[in-house]
């Protein structure tokens, strides 16, 4: 049993709520369970913070050798290697 959950209302609309009863059903699982799930998701996403690449610690008197890459460049060698 999970403790420690509070209870709450949502309103949906009524596609949204058909097509989480198809999920749950197909997933054999609860509307409530995919919900705590997506909840979860976004908070993971969203709310929770994470810290910089570069703000996270280096070792005492060390410091990168080259600037960090962008996010754009890190994209672009993942999925250029992907494709090689």
């Amino acid at each position: 049993m999970v403790h420690d959950m509070r209870t709450i209302s949502v309103t949906v609309s009524d596609g949204d709520y058909e097509r989480f009863r198809e999920a749950a059903a197909a997933e054999d699982r609860s509307i409530a369970q995919l919900i705590r799930e997506a909840m979860a998701l976004y908070r993971a996403e969203r709310l929770d913070r994470r810290t910089p690449l570069e703000e996270l610690p280096i070792l005492l008197g060390h410091r990168p050798l080259l600037p960090l890459p962008s996010r754009a460049e890190l994209y672009e060698e993942v999925f250029d290697e992907a494709g090689a």
